[in-house]
């Protein structure tokens, strides 16, 4: 059993539309082998915060998305995996790596990528008057990644993770949300973001490691920026809402950008919070779903 390629797709929120406001969601998702041949999948999904501060997060959250995928390809296509299953040493190290290596490098690069954008671009009078700041183009950053025998995910921010298997008689929708910032930190009124001094350290609370058995039902993971489950009243309607998305993805899917994903999503913008909506879906072997409607 083997990772479909990986899709994610982006959507401006109807409250933005109406607005005239720019989509401040990202989301990308890439496929390819490391140096020994072992096939590895990414996706991503970032949420600009948007706001007077955040000005320019839209460029914030789509650098975001494309510093976290080039760091973690940059990593994982020049070091070895094994083919077979892997020791507890080399868990340990990806799951070291997850937790601090690339969240250091993701935040350093991506504090220089926002550096050169501010310099290159051509000087609006807001942009003269205001002065540059990293909350200008504050943004979350949720990664993940799918190799034959683990897949683990790392970030900050009020992105949202949930694993789906096949349905059953008993359990038609069997779906869990897995990881969600409010789990760890429920006193906070704002997220966390790769803008704030305290970025690199914080990504390592939603960061994990959980190995494949070889005998393991297929599954699907979808991650999403948080206006998918703030458009719904409870969180068993969002794991409904995420199960339908799992099973719009055509079988096998098509790696990158999944144009059938856009109905789905302007509808749970329009019909739920407003905000722009992202989601990318790694599904590992041949799911069997129970189509379902959509629930807001």
């Amino acid at each position: 059993m083997s990772w479909q390629p990986p899709v994610h797709r982006s959507r401006i929120g109807a409250k933005h539309l109406r607005q005239e406001v720019v989509c401040q969601d990202a989301s990308l998702s890439t496929q390819f082998q490391n140096r020994n041949g072992v096939p590895i999948k990414l996706m991503t999904v970032a949420d600009g915060h948007g706001g007077a501060r955040y000005w320019l997060s839209h460029i914030g959250s789509k650098l975001a998305c494309e510093i976290a995928l080039h760091q973690a390809e940059r990593k994982l296509t020049r070091k070895l995996l094994s083919h077979s299953a892997p020791t507890s040493t080399e868990l340990a190290y990806w799951d070291k790596w997850l937790k601090h290596d690339l969240p250091g490098m993701i935040v350093k690069n991506w504090r220089n990528a926002i550096e050169n954008d501010w310099d290159w671009y051509d000087k609006s009078p807001k942009r003269e008057a205001e002065g540059f700041s990293p909350y200008i183009y504050g943004s979350t950053i949720g990664l993940v990644v799918l190799t034959p025998h683990w897949w683990g995910c790392t970030g900050l921010g009020d992105w949202d993770l949930v694993r789906i298997r096949s349905s059953t008689k008993s359990s038609p929708i069997n779906a869990e949300l897995i990881n969600s910032e409010d789990a760890f930190s429920t006193q906070r009124e704002s997220t966390f973001s790769i803008c704030k001094s305290d970025a690199v350290e914080r990504f390592a609370e939603r960061s994990s490691l959980k190995t494949i058995d070889r005998n393991e039902p297929p599954f699907a993971l979808v991650i999403s920026t948080d206006g998918v489950r703030k458009s719904c009243s409870t969180d068993a309607d969002f794991l409904t809402l995420a199960h339908y998305l799992v099973s719009e993805v055509p079988t096998p899917s098509i790696s990158g950008e999944c144009n059938v994903l856009d109905e789905g999503l302007d509808r749970i913008t329009t019909e739920g919070s407003g905000d722009d909506v992202s989601v990318a879906i790694g599904i590992h072997g041949l799911l069997n779903l129970e189509n379902t409607t959509t629930t807001s």
